[in-house]
Order: structure tokens, then sequence, then C-alpha cells
């Protein structure tokens, strides 16, 4: 049955202005943003964001717009990307530190981390691209400060988002940050090297065009969740 339903009849393919994501799934990131903010309630939203880049500088700023309170930490690998096309609009606000993590000491991120509003912390590893043809020797960049810091901050977080680089570690890391009740988020799920970190998690499933979504309890995510996110691979489930 899913086989009868052509990927360009649903897929959006529109890139969004919030995010280097489709429309579609764009939208459905800051759609659940918005339900997570409706069940606390008015408690600090705590966010963990491996990949930074376009969507931070929207979510976050959404966010704000909302009067929702939040901590927000990103996480960016490639410092000279980020300097480029994020770091200037995010050092213009009030709530936002932006540091490198090789010239800050640990006290210091500690001290930093949970503080209301954005943590981004930089990584120079560079353009580390080990999809390309001839950039496999990418796969062994040392990325592992990036990929623990959040654990070694001693913190846990309501949403974890991997959009970067070594997300099937990221997704692992995920799935003990996020306690009874959090939930975490992979882009581009379809690749199928990464959903072999699906089992370490409650109950998973795909939604939007590119994303999953993971929680350590038994759940069909309609709590976070349009109807629509679901569609397509509800059917795929079905057939």
């Amino acid at each position: 049955m899913a086989n009868d339903i052509p990927d360009t009849q649903w897929w959006s393919e529109t890139e969004s202005p919030k995010a280097w994501m489709s429309v579609r799934d764009a939208d459905l990131y800051e759609a659940l943003l918005h339900r997570l903010a409706v069940h606390r309630a008015g408690q600090t939203l705590r966010v963990v964001e491996w990949g930074a880049g376009k969507s931070t500088l929207w979510y976050t700023a959404y966010l704000d717009r909302l009067g929702v309170p939040y901590s927000w930490l990103a996480l960016e690998h490639n410092k000279s990307f980020f300097d480029e096309r994020c770091a200037a609009e995010l050092r213009s606000r009030d709530n936002t530190a932006v540091v490198t993590e090789s010239e800050v000491d640990f006290a210091e991120l500690r001290a930093r981390a949970g503080r209301p509003g954005v943590l981004a912390v930089l990584y120079d590893a560079g353009n580390v691209r080990p999809d390309l043809p001839g950039r496999e020797a990418d796969r062994e960049v040392d990325l592992d400060a990036y990929v623990s810091l959040p654990a070694r901050l001693g913190i846990t977080c309501d949403l974890a988002v991997v959009d970067g680089r070594k997300r099937r570690r990221c997704v692992l890391e995920a799935s003990r940050l996020i306690g009874p009740h959090g939930y975490a988020i992979l882009h581009d799920a379809w690749r199928t090297h990464y959903q072999c970190a699906f089992t370490s998690f409650t109950t998973g499933r795909r939604f939007g065009d590119e994303w999953w979504i993971g929680t350590q309890r038994a759940t069909r995510f309609e709590e976070v969740l349009p109807w629509h996110a679901l569609e397509r691979h509800a059917l795929a489930e079905t057939a």
C-alpha cells in the first residue's frame, strides 16, 4: 500500500525559510515546540540541539515571541559556518551566549548551561562531509567532545534535536538525556545507517518528510504532533 503513494504527491520539496529543511518538516518542528510549551504550562522548556544553524535562529525567536521560557543548548561542529551564517544575529540578542569550546574552561560552560536563553557552543572541526565522494576519511574526525558535552554538563532536556554530524551517536546520547517524559527528533531519518540507534528508545516512529521521533514511554505521539504529521507513515505501517 505504501508503494502506491508516490513521494512526489506527498513530499514537500520547497525549502522552508525557517530552517534548512522542507516546508512541511519546518512547520511540524514548530508545531512540536508549541505543543511542548503548552504541556509545560509556563515551566522552562529545555532543548538540546546538535547541528546549529538557521533553525536555531528561527525557533528560539519563535519561543521568544510566544513568551515561552526556555533553555536552549546549541552545538555546532563547524565554527566557520556558524560564524558566517548565524553568530551575528544570535549575539545581537540579550538572552544569548556564543562561545568556542576550546576558548572557555569547562567550569564556565557548566555555569552557563541551563540558564534562560541560548547557549551556542562551537567546535572548530571544519567542514566535515563524509557523505561526499572522496571525503570518507572525514568519518574519523574526532567529535567526541561535541557529542558528549550535554551529558558531561549533567543536562537533561524535554527535547533533543539531532540534525548535525555524528547523528547515530547523538541519537544514542539523546536517549539518555530525555528522561521518561522527553522526546528526541532526528532529521534525515531515512538514512538507514542512523536507524540502529532507534532501539535505544521505548517508542519511535517517522513523521513529516524526513523526521523521526522517539521517547522512553509508550505513546502514538498524538499529544505533540498533529494528525497529518503521521499520515503517510501511518499508511506505510498498516500496509
